[in-house]
C-alpha cells in the first residue's frame, strides 16, 4: 500500500487565516506519495497569497481557482483532476496529524470490502488549541445508523479516505447541497460498501464562527433535501423506519432552531412535524423542551 497514490482535495473559501496550517499537515504526512489539489472557490480574501508560494515550493501541490460555486462543486472539480487510487477530502481549516493517511491505508489493507475509512477527531478552537473533546464514529454496515442520525457515524469529510472506485460507482457530491453534502454522500457510500474506522485521533477539527453548521437556515434546507434524496434512492428499509428517521431529523432541526437559531416558533414547528411522523418521539420532545 505504500506505493499507492493518494489525491488530497482541499476546497478553500475565506480560509486565509487557517490554510497554511492545513497544508503543512498534509506535507508532514508519513505517507508521502500524494498529490494535493487546492480548489479556490472564488474566495474574496487573501488565501491565494498564502497558497501560491507553497505550491511553487512543492510540485505535489496544484492550485486551481474557479468561480464561486460552492463546496460541493470545488470537491468535484478536484476529483475530476485527480489521479489517485484513493481520495481524501480535507476542509481548509482542519489539521491532519502525520500518521493520518498511513493509518487509513493500513485499514484498507485489512479488509477488501471496505470502501471508505475514517478516524476519530479531536476538537480545537479558532486558535488551534484543543478543547479536550474527542468524537468517534462507527464502522461496518452503518447505513441505518446514518439515516437515523444515531450519533456520530462518520465525522466530517476531513476524516475520510475513500477508494477511487467508490466515487466512480456512487458519484461525487450533490451540487445542490453544502452543509449536508457530506452526509448525503455518506448515505450513498454506506448503501454499497462497508465503512472502516481507525479507532484513534489522527486529525483535528476546528470549531469557529464561520463553520457551515452554524448557519441554521442552510442546515434546514440541506437536511430536508438530503433526506428527500435518500427517499428517492430507496435507502429506507421500511415505511416505519423511514418515519422514524424523518422524525429524528425534524427533532434535530427543531432543537437547532430553538437553541442556536433563536426561533422557538420554528423549533416548535419541527417538533410537531417530528411528533406527527413518529408519535413515540413525544418523550424525547418533552425532554428537550424542558431541559
Amino acid at each position: 500500500m505504500k506505493d499507492r497514490l493518494i489525491t488530497v482535495i482541499i476546497p478553500a473559501f475565506k480560509a486565509g487565516n487557517y490554510i497554511k496550517e492545513t497544508i503543512q499537515g498534509v506535507l508532514d504526512q508519513t505517507h508521502t506519495n500524494f498529490e494535493l489539489i487546492i480548489v479556490d472557490d472564488g474566495s474574496p480574501d487573501d488565501q491565494a497569497e498564502v497558497i501560491i508560494p507553497l505550491a511553487k515550493e512543492d510540485d505535489r501541490i496544484q492550485y486551481i481557482k474557479q468561480k464561486n460555486a460552492g463546496v460541493s462543486s470545488a470537491r468535484n472539480h478536484g476529483y475530476r483532476l485527480s489521479k489517485g487510487d484513493y481520495l481524501a477530502f480535507l476542509d481548509a481549516d482542519d489539521i491532519w496529524l502525520p500518521n493520518n493517511l498511513e493509518k487509513k491505508l493500513a485499514k484498507f489493507a485489512n479488509d477488501s470490502a471496505v470502501g471508505l475509512v475514517h478516524s476519530d477527531m479531536a476538537i480545537m478552537d479558532g486558535n488551534s488549541k484543543l478543547t479536550g473533546e474527542i468524537k468517534s464514529g462507527k464502522e461496518g454496515a452503518i447505513l441505518d445508523d446514518l439515516l437515523a442520525w444515531n450519533g456520530t457515524c462518520i465525522p466530517t469529510p476531513s476524516s475520510i479516505l475513500v477508494k477511487r472506485e467508490v466515487l466512480e460507482k456512487v458519484g461525487g457530491f450533490d451540487l445542490e447541497l453544502s452543509n449536508a453534502a457530506d452526509q448525503e454522500f455518506f448515505f450513498r457510500v454506506a448503501q454499497n460498501y462497508k465503512i472502516g474506522r481507525v479507532p484513534e485521533v489522527t486529525w483535528w477539527y476546528r470549531v469557529h464562527d464561520n463553520n457551515m453548521h452554524s448557519n441554521i437556515p442552510i442546515m434546514e434546507k440541506d437536511a430536508l433535501l438530503a433526506y428527500q434524496r435518500a427517499e428517492e434512492n430507496n435507502l429506507f428499509k421500511s415505511r416505519k423506519f423511514r418515519n422514524f428517521c424523518f422524525s429524528n431529523m425534524y427533532l434535530i432541526l427543531g432543537a437547532s432552531w430553538w437553541g442556536d437559531g433563536k426561533s422557538k416558533a420554528k423549533g416548535l414547528k419541527f417538533a410537531i412535524k417530528a411528533l406527527f411522523c413518529h408519535p413515540p418521539i413525544l418523550l424525547r420532545i418533552l425532554k428537550q423542551l424542558f431541559s
